[in-house]
């Protein structure tokens, strides 16, 4: 055999076998198996490194197989696995060596990492000599064994009285008047205590020390002499225009007087300065309203349905949307079909076509986020005359300069979805087809004439529900004549010696929109829950850690489930 019938042979081998695996690709992605699609497409290049399908095939997959690994390495950190979730990120980064979002989260897992290798072998430190800064003080967990209190005492020595229960130092500010408190307290934990006593004394107390509380009269002046203050920043995830950064910091400034709130608009956060309380407060709502804005898919279809003859025409107004025929309908065939019904919710709309065609003229798709306008123009720009004006030259005479401004000129589409937390969509929408019918001289100027068509409603549909614009319709009447000349003319012998021919055509400009939600709203309750934001102006919260440490102690420890600290971050109900 000779050498260039082996060589034949293999590459036709070499061919066969990456078809074999681009098919094979092709199965895997079908069933969102992306990343063994991408192991097959990459295989089938490196067989075949001249095919163009082979190349847009990896090209296409490439990121999205990257994020794969990405979020299987997101979520092994949330889990406290970060030396796994650095495997992943690695893979996400071989897949895509450009993709920044894999680099970004292998250093900050290497940092993760550095920090506990760090803390776990690092000698104590001083606190004077430490540049990291310290989170604000908070008391140790107190014992969730109940008491029972019956007393008539001054402020200071009913809590000291509940310090040494709950092996609390208390402190007593030097201004706190003494005067007569009752307590009748049965089955309470020793941190209800001290917030009950805190309530009917006009007092409060704030940590010193992790076992040492400050006791304090309850006014605005101690409050601001005492209460500590922290600064955090909140960084805002889903923030798309300045209007949703301001209406964040608007609410939170509304809510909490006392706390001093600053944007940074190029990271989209909100540095605060205020209580841990107000911190905490300020972090839940966010939580709260930062959320992804729900998106939609707008599938635009743009038909011309041209009827002849007869046609048999209802329509009222539409609601929704189902397409039928004398056979199965898609919409990719509603202009091949020439014969179509479809009907409008309770009012019926069917349209009969008897000797028509219909062409589908534009199948353009808007995606748009919830409440936010998007504009779709597909088409030309046409120059036009908007005035003009005379200059002076050097000699005697003048100059004539006309100024032009470019006007859209095919199919252009407006929208603005709301969604709806059932998944519904609420479109209001302006659709407009426009084309150059002429020219005009105007002031020896040609002027293009535009001949538009334009509809406008506001519907609300289903995910996936069609709605139809129509009712835009052109008329031409049209006729001719033919026979002997002269014999037309006469009555009754024209219809022996001539042919009169009238066709009356009526094009009629059809919008059909089907939204399909690519993400709806995340805030499944009608309301948040509630949270005890405390009495008065002063922000105080009732930490579940604390309110409830009881529960937790209860119940027995598990590896995966350690007992939670008493200064978590989740606040309690009322």
């Amino acid at each position: 055999m000779s050498l260039l019938a082996i060589l034949g042979t293999t590459g036709t081998a070499r061919a066969d076998s990456a078809k074999k695996l681009f098919k094979a690709g092709q199965a895997a992605e079908a069933r969102q198996d992306l990343e063994t699609a991408y192991s097959d497409y990459t295989q089938a290049l490196e067989k075949s490194p001249g095919d163009l399908a082979y190349k847009l095939a990896v090209a296409r997959l490439r990121t999205q197989a990257a994020g794969v690994h990405i979020r299987k390495g997101e979520s092994l950190v949330a889990s406290g696995q970060p030396v796994q979730a650095l495997v992943e990120f690695f893979r996400a980064r071989e897949m895509d060596p450009a993709n920044d979002l894999a680099a970004q989260d292998i250093t900050k897992t290497e940092e993760l990492l550095r920090k506990r290798d760090q803390k776990a072998e690092a000698p104590p430190v001083n606190e004077e000599d430490s540049d990291e800064a310290a989170p604000p003080t908070h008391l140790d967990p107190l014992p969730p064994t109940p008491m029972t209190l019956h007393a008539t005492q001054d402020p200071a020595t009913l809590y000291r009285t509940i310090g040494k229960i709950a092996n609390l130092n208390v402190l007593v500010d030097p201004d706190l008047q003494p005067k007569s408190v009752t307590l009748d307290l049965k089955d309470v934990s020793p941190a209800e205590a001290l917030r009950v006593l805190a309530q009917v004394s006009g007092t409060f107390y704030k940590p010193v020390t992790h076992n040492t509380i400050y006791v304090a009269a309850d006014n605005r002046t101690k409050r601001k002499l005492l209460d500590t203050e922290a600064v955090r920043t909140f960084y805002l995830q889903n923030v798309s225009q300045q209007s949703d950064l301001n209406d964040v910091q608007t609410t939170l400034r509304n809510l909490m007087q006392g706390a001093r709130l600053y944007a940074v608009q190029g990271q989209n956060a909100i540095v605060m300065r205020g209580t841990p309380d107000e911190l905490l407060l300020a972090k839940n709502i966010i939580a709260d309203i930062d959320r992804p804005k729900p998106e939609v898919l707008v599938d635009v279809y743009v038909m011309e349905v041209s009827r002849t003859k007869e046609h048999d025409l209802g329509l009222s107004p539409p609601t929704s949307l189902s397409v039928s025929s004398n056979s199965s309908t898609t919409l990719n065939a509603i202009g091949r079909n020439s014969s179509y019904s479809y009907s409008i919710g309770e009012a019926q709309a069917e349209l009969l076509l008897s000797d028509s065609t219909t062409r589908l003229l534009q199948n353009p798709t808007v995606r748009a986020l919830d409440g936010q306008k998007a504009t779709l123009n597909i088409g030309e720009k046409y120059p036009y005359s908007t005035g003009s004006y005379t200059t002076a030259t050097s000699s005697s005479s003048s100059a004539v300069e006309t100024q032009f401004q470019y006007i859209d000129v095919g199919v252009k589409v407006e929208m603005t979805p709301t969604i709806h937390q059932n998944r519904d969509v609420t479109l209001k929408m302006a659709v407009e087809v426009s084309s150059v019918s002429g020219t005009e001289t105007i002031d020896d100027v040609s002027e293009p004439i535009i001949a538009q068509q334009k509809a406008e409603e506001t519907v609300r549909l289903k995910d996936g529900e069609p709605s139809v614009l129509a009712g835009l319709v052109e008329r031409e009447v049209t006729g001719s004549v033919s026979g002997w000349p002269g014999a037309g003319e006469v009555p009754l012998l024209k219809y022996l010696f001539s042919t009169q021919d009238k066709t009356n055509t009526d094009e009629e400009i059809v919008f059909m929109l089907v939204p399909h939600i690519v993400r709806a709203a995340q805030n499944n309750d009608a309301t948040s829950p509630e949270i005890d934001s405390g009495a008065g102006d002063t922000i105080q919260i009732q930490r579940i850690a604390r309110a409830k440490m009881a529960e937790q102690t209860a119940k027995p420890a598990t590896d995966a489930q350690p007992p939670q600290p008493a200064k978590g971050d989740q606040p309690a109900h009322p």
